[in-house]
């Protein structure tokens, strides 16, 4: 019972942080332009699939079809979210309910790993309650919006306990494979910059130890450690990698960027904190880009920990630790960031610094946990004395500032700020440690009245901005608004053609969200020949468009056929190509800068365009004739199958992205596939029939998926066999 009673504990907070939408139906956590209008499309897509029984790991709604895990963010090997896609659908799609606890249970296992974290650390069972529940509803987690982001922040607790444990001498090895397992898990995440901010922590804990002593043998558990974390992360990192060599991205530079450039410094400079951030610690809406606060209750005990408690190695580490993550999160105003930019390998790639803040977060809460305990042992210390006064300092800045902002509101719109908060917990906590010193009241109450401090301060961080349905859900609501759209062009006859929505009448992702193959969206990455021109009318007819979807048309030659009840309508052209066809002409290009003119020159239905190198040499051969046969019979996600009858030896092609995973074979026997236009599908066919079937086979994911499947499985024995026999 004493076990389950600390998780029983945390799920009852987490509950109750969370009542806006796990109590009420009054409230949606992805009410915000990112999460609503990508991110909740992302997962309802892999939803949808996952309850036909196929894990999505290509996605045709965007950008003419590219990798979705291979994208990375969806996060579609992250095992978390297998969970949430298999969860039950309300007429096909994701449940807000499932969403709302989607969240709350990602912030569960932060505080869950942040408990079992301090509890390893020596702590007690209390003083770890407090430093979960700071970890899981306050700063970095309670505020950040990205699932993606939290997913990969929730096991950082864990990388550190196995590995602190393997530094102390507790089975070494065993604890080193289990805190790389974890660190590998938090790559499957879905973004790689939270898990390179662990990876360079606990890079740095390890160092430090290597240098002092031991250096042999902890450099090989570290090692073995980097060794099981590139394993366990393989699904996600392999395809990633893959993806990632043809593909741009964008990062707030002057463009969007290839693999081969880094992310320049001015973007990581425009990502830091600012220094008043550093006040932003106690002191709510202090901050750029990601939100330090932790409370005064938090900063205070973190203070007491490291004023009472410097003689143990452990507290001098997390110092160490929260201290150098709060010094890289600032960016320039330090060089310690800039320095780390220039030497260590993919820091570059994390473009926003400020986020290294959710290392500094636990480092201040295991602080705290300490600081419990010391301030029981040591209520007498002339440094609680200090603490004191340090905060009814705070609460009597905080109090003037309150009163004189108070006089500038009339009593119908002045309301209670988060700084009121700091400054009435400033003050309880001043009242409490009083009592502490006289002895009005008891040791054993102390954490339970030093939790309750922490959650009136942080407790409603994690849903302070939701808007009521009854004011309006200013994102949310956008994507039930346009069924009649999707049901339309679902039952349009004819072949499959695509869809281009105008992103000011349609900022979601449509496609993604209603199951309708679309030209382009709110992406995070696309494919590099793809932007080249993507903005093209004739790219458009190259990848099918038929329909475009716009309160106005967008460009001459469409035809108005549908007007959907938000006022948004239905455009068609008859310029869209088919979405299979022949042609009996190649031309070469040399590089993707001539990709533009060439499309806007040629006739597609008689000529392709195909890079002379990479990926060929020279273009095939083909003869000149007419009266091809190209009919399409089926048209998965994941499977193109088309019937031909060619008149002479020519070129076929789909109109659907091109990718090096997409395997073709014609009458069952694999022929090579081409990059048609630098962007789509084509293969050469001889004279006669024929039956092409092209099919979506990722190695990298299928080499990922093994070497992370094995990689847990044997971590698994080796920790097992270790409990038994060691």
């Amino acid at each position: 019972m004493r076990r389950i009673l600390a998780p029983l504990v945390l799920l009852a907070l987490t509950i109750g942080v969370h009542w806006k939408t796990l109590l009420t139906r009054q409230y949606e956590s992805f009410d915000s332009p990112d999460s609503a209008y990508q991110v909740v499309p992302w997962l309802q897509a892999q939803a949808a699939q996952w309850h036909h029984r196929h894990p999505l790991l290509w996605d045709p709604y965007q950008t003419g079809g590219q990798s979705l895990i291979g994208q990375a963010q969806p996060g579609a090997a992250y095992p978390f979210n297998w969970l949430l896609f298999l969860a039950p659908l309300n007429h096909g799609f994701i449940q807000d309910v499932s969403l709302n606890w989607y969240v709350a249970l990602i912030r569960f296992m932060a505080a869950l790993a942040c408990y079992a974290l301090c509890r390893d650390l020596g702590r007690s069972r209390a003083a770890s309650i407090l430093a979960a529940s700071a970890f899981a509803f306050g700063g970095f987690i309670a505020t950040t919006a990205w699932p993606q982001m939290l997913n990969g922040a929730v096991w950082a607790p864990l990388v550190f306990l196995f590995s602190l444990r393997a530094l102390r001498g507790e089975k070494p090895l065993v604890n080193s494979l289990i805190s790389g397992a974890f660190l590998g898990v938090a790559w499957l995440s879905g973004h790689h910059q939270i898990p390179i901010y662990t990876t360079l922590a606990i890079s740095g804990v390890w160092l430090y130890h290597i240098i002092t002593k031991q250096r042999v043998r902890r450099s090989l558990y570290f090692v073995a450690l980097v060794i099981t974390m590139i394993l366990v992360s393989a699904l996600q990192t392999f395809p990633a990698y893959s993806y990632a060599q043809n593909s741009v991205r964008w990062v707030n530079a002057s463009h969007e960027l290839t693999w081969e450039e880094p992310v320049p410094y001015s973007v990581h400079d425009q990502f830091g904190l600012n220094p008043i951030s550093v006040l932003g610690v106690f002191l709510d809406g202090l901050f750029t880009n990601s939100n330090p606060f932790v409370g005064i209750a938090v900063l205070a005990l973190a203070i007491l920990a490291v004023a009472l408690g410097w003689s143990e190695f452990a507290v001098r580490l997390w110092a160490a630790v929260a201290f150098a993550a709060i010094l890289f999160a600032f960016s320039s105003p330090a060089i310690f960031d800039g320095i780390i930019y220039s030497l260590v390998p993919f820091v570059e790639k994390a473009r926003n610094p400020a986020m290294a803040v959710f290392i500094f977060h636990l480092g201040v809460c295991a602080l705290a946990a300490f600081g419990v305990d010391g301030l029981i042992e040591n209520a007498e210390s002339v440094w609680v004395k200090r603490v004191m006064i340090g905060c009814g300092a705070v609460s009597i800045v905080i109090w003037v500032f309150e009163a004189v902002v108070w006089s500038f509101h009339t009593p119908v719109t002045a309301r209670a700020s988060p700084l009121a908060i700091t400054g009435l917990v400033a003050v309880l906590l001043v009242v409490l440690l009083n009592a502490l010193r006289t002895g009005s009241i008891q040791p054993r109450a102390i954490p339970a009245l030093l939790i309750t401090l922490v959650m009136i301060e942080v407790g409603s961080l994690t849903q302070m901005d939701l808007a009521n349905r009854d004011q309006g859900l200013k994102y949310w609501s956008l994507l039930s608004r346009d069924p009649d759209i999707a049901a339309f062009l679902k039952s349009r006859p004819g072949p499959p053609y695509r869809a281009d929505f105008n992103g000011d009448d349609i900022p979601y992702n449509f496609g993604d969200w209603y199951g309708v193959e679309s030209y382009m969206g709110y992406v995070a990455s696309a494919p590099q020949a793809f932007m080249k021109v993507q903005g093209e009318p004739r790219t458009h007819d190259l990848f099918g468009v038929r329909y475009y979807v716009s309160k106005q048309p967008s460009r001459g030659g469409l035809t108005e056929i549908f007007s959907g009840s938000s006022g948004v309508k239905v455009f068609e052209t008859a310029t869209a190509m088919p979405r299979a066809w022949s042609v009996h002409q190649t031309e070469a290009i040399h590089d993707l800068d001539e990709l533009m003119p060439r499309i806007n020159s040629i006739d597609f239905k008689q000529t392709t365009l195909l890079l002379s190198d990479p990926p060929v040499s020279a273009p095939p051969p083909l003869e000149t004739c007419t009266g091809d046969s190209v009919r399409l019979i089926r048209h998965d996600m994941q499977r193109v199958t088309i019937d031909v009858s060619m008149s002479c030896r020519g070129m076929v092609i789909v109109g659907d992205g091109y990718s090096k995973d997409w395997v073709a074979a014609i009458d069952g026997r694999r022929t090579p596939l081409y990059a048609a236009y630098a962007m789509i599908r084509g293969v050469v066919v001889d004279r006669g029939h024929h039956q092409i079937d092209m099919r979506y086979r990722p190695t990298s994911v299928y080499t990922g998926g093994f070497l992370t499947g094995a990689s847990l499985l044997v971590v698994f024995l080796v920790w097992w066999f270790s409990r038994r026999f060691w």
